[in-house]
């Protein structure tokens, strides 16, 4: 995952330059730490989906981190894309899941696919998703709050732990 993460972020270099935006990667750089059995070519859609929405809706001088990380204790590999755009309404968090749905007062272009494409592709990887705001609602960043989409991909147990807990 950390690789075809690096790899979209790649690509979307130019685009972020061209659009004033802080585009980055975090995470693992080569060395493995867990592997994830997937589709490549569907978790890189899945990464592009992310990476693009984030780029559409982040204004010039923004930031778009693609973080991906181990989380060892819950047995997952988690990527993480962070904007710091107007971030999505608690009341609106599902529903942005859903085909063709566009939030209202949003001047972005696009079918409305994209985020149903994310949710299809971590589904079909047994995957979790949830959108949270990237800072608190209050204060200086009441206007911008961004928006953060974790994905969670469960890493199968050791077999020593699959033999404790069926004993």
């Amino acid at each position: 995952l950390a690789e075809v993460t690096r790899a979209v972020v790649r690509d979307f270099v130019p685009r972020a330059i061209e659009r004033q935006i802080d585009l980055g990667y975090e995470g693992p750089d080569g060395q493995q730490t867990a592997r994830l059995f997937g589709e490549p070519v569907l978790l890189g859609e899945l990464v592009r989906n992310l990476v693009d929405n984030a780029l559409q809706y982040t204004p010039a001088g923004g930031t778009v981190t693609a973080r991906v990380r181990h989380d060892a204790p819950a047995h997952q590999i988690v990527l993480q894309v962070e904007d710091t755009g107007p971030g999505i309404a608690p009341t609106e968090r599902e529903a942005v899941f859903r085909p063709f749905y566009r939030a209202l007062g949003t001047q972005v272009d696009g079918s409305g696919l994209g985020l149903a494409i994310v949710q299809e592709i971590a589904q079909h990887h047994e995957a979790g998703i949830s959108v949270t705001d990237a800072r608190p609602r209050s204060g200086a960043t009441a206007a911008l709050p961004g928006t953060v989409f974790t994905v969670r991909f469960a890493l199968p147990l050791p077999d020593t732990e699959l033999a404790a807990q069926d004993g």
